[in-house]
């Protein structure tokens, strides 16, 4: 089937362009009063046809386009309206267009599009859920890492001498039994310390916080 005008088939429904179908009709009143006539036939804006703006070719309000996205339906019964043999044409070819839109065989195409649109929605979703799951098991990891005082001493330049980190660790100590604050044991590879008790960051941080460990 030869195509007499351009159809959009985007949207649920398909539609026209109103200013392209009222030139390919050939109409002589200019669109800007052709078209709000055309809707007194009882044409409902939102249902049988949409607004649409662009750019045009004038200033101030010349810059402004009006057109209209209407459906094949309403463009039916506009043809109709024309009493014209363009009219009559074209409203034959849309009730072509509208038989191969209703075919079982365009049904059947718009649902695998729609199964596989829904399809695709679904894998992001659930890659996106993954990510977030990734970022918070990292978040969690850092969140309950684990320092002896020498390791925390190394690791964030703190410069504390030995009898320093010493009584750090005292404290340390008490200022977590005294929050229920779980301390694990840790091997360390100096055989002078052996196991050594290590601390959450959680815990050092708010430890720090406190100015009591010098």
């Amino acid at each position: 089937m030869n195509e007499l005008i351009s159809i959009n088939y985007d949207g649920d429904r398909p539609t026209v362009s109103g200013r392209a179908l009222h030139a390919a009709l050939e109409v002589e009143t200019p669109y800007h009063k052709w078209f709000p006539r055309m809707i007194e036939y009882g044409f409902k804006d939102g249902k049988d046809h949409w607004t649409n703006l662009s750019d045009g070719d004038g200033f101030g309000k010349a810059a402004i386009r009006t057109d209209h996205d209407i459906t094949i339906p309403m463009a039916k019964e506009l043809c109709m309206l024309q009493r014209s043999a363009k009219g009559k044409l074209f409203r034959e070819y849309f009730i072509r267009c509208e038989e191969s839109w209703n075919s079982p065989e365009k049904i059947m195409e718009r649902a695998w599009e729609i199964a596989r649109q829904n399809a695709l929605e679904a894998e992001r979703r659930i890659h996106g859920l993954l990510e977030e799951k990734e970022t918070l098991e990292i978040a969690l990891n850092q969140s309950i890492q684990y320092y002896p005082v020498a390791k925390y001493n190394g690791t964030f330049n703190m410069g504390w001498t030995m009898p320093q980190c010493k009584n750090i660790g005292k404290q340390l100590s008490a200022f977590c039994r005294a929050r229920a604050i779980e301390i694990r044991k840790c091997e360390t590879n100096d055989e002078r310390f052996g196991m050594v008790n290590s601390y959450p960051i959680s815990a050092w941080e708010a430890f720090l916080g406190t100015d009591r460990h010098l």
